[in-house]
């Protein structure tokens, strides 16, 4: 009889476990937001500097001359700017927490040219209290130059983390510097 029980409380407890770990979306979230912005943002941009000059590479001194031995030299660099960004982004949040994240970023990229670069994130969202969390399992990550360069890349597995604020249409995410208001979209 109790090897009869036990296998009946067995049986019940594998049909509620399912039930327990059903993915859906966190509460009121679920949906399409959008968000656009313009401000000043850092990015990540080539600059050609001048440089001291450590051991016997070849280079230029601020006297003119060339050769080994300069205490300078010139290199392109890529170091964080700050720069004038338009950004868009649209969220959709499907009722299983299925998200696909879309982020668009204007700036100049040199006195006559304009990068467009465009990222594209897909995964799950859960939240857990006021913070949510958002398992990147893939997606895309685009340029286009306005003076004719493009690029592309695959997007690896990745967590992001933010605090969640939630008041009528209007959604705010925030993370480390970051801060986005979002509106139902």
């Amino acid at each position: 009889m109790k090897t009869l029980y036990i296998l009946a409380v067995a049986a019940s407890a594998a049909a509620v476990i399912p039930v327990l770990h059903a993915q859906t979306a966190p509460a009121g979230i679920s949906g399409r937001w959008i968000q656009t912005s313009s401000g000043k943002e850092l990015v990540l941009a080539p600059r050609i500097k001048l440089v001291p000059n450590v051991g016997v590479t070849p280079g230029t001194n601020l006297g003119g001359t060339v050769g080994y031995g300069s205490m300078t030299r010139t290199t392109i660099v890529t170091e964080p700017t700050m720069m004038q960004v338009a950004r868009s982004m649209t969220l959709a949040i499907a009722a299983d927490g299925q998200f696909k994240w879309t982020v668009v970023k204007r700036h100049a990229e040199n006195e006559a040219c304009t990068i467009t670069k465009t990222q594209v994130k897909q995964g799950r969202v859960s939240q857990a209290g006021a913070k949510l969390t958002f398992a990147v399992e893939g997606g895309t990550d685009s340029f286009a130059s306005s003076c004719g360069k493009r690029g592309n890349s695959q997007l690896g597995k990745s967590t992001e983390h933010y605090t969640l604020q939630q008041s009528g249409g209007r959604m705010v995410l925030a993370g480390g510097a970051s801060r986005w208001t979002f509106s139902r979209g």
